[in-house]
């Protein structure tokens, strides 16, 4: 009968070290599950900042395209005035030395149909 209670007094011994160790393991499971929660949190402010960065830059981006505009080149003023075929290469050099000190004027010719650029080209020129 002794062996018989010593054997249970040592299983009740291990079984109480074993609820410790499971209760224990609890605590660590809700430290950890904290942690988690904790950093799910931050990981969700993070991208929340980065989304509206992004919306930001985004923005910008846009704002930037609207209000930047094309330079054309002194090739592309000559190419136009090519294509609007002045034989006169006196009046083709003035068309082109205007345009060249006037990019608005460019912008201006470049934005309309082809077949009115030389009447409007030849009345910028003329009221200078």
């Amino acid at each position: 009968m002794d062996d018989i209670d010593e054997y249970f007094a040592m299983l009740n011994t291990n079984l109480q070290q074993c609820v410790a160790s499971m209760k224990d393991g609890n605590e660590n499971a809700f430290q950890l599950v904290d942690i988690a929660r904790a950093q799910a949190t931050t990981a969700q402010e993070i991208a929340a900042e980065i989304r509206r960065r992004n919306d930001l830059y985004a923005e910008h981006v846009h704002h930037h395209r609207r209000h930047a505009s094309y330079q054309y080149s002194e090739s592309d003023i000559w190419a136009m005035l090519m294509e609007l075929n002045i034989q006169d290469e006196q009046v083709m050099d003035q068309c082109y030395e205007f345009l060249c000190d006037h990019p608005g004027r460019v912008k201006q010719l470049f934005g309309m149909p082809y077949e009115r650029r030389m009447t409007k080209l030849f009345a910028f020129m003329t009221r200078r």
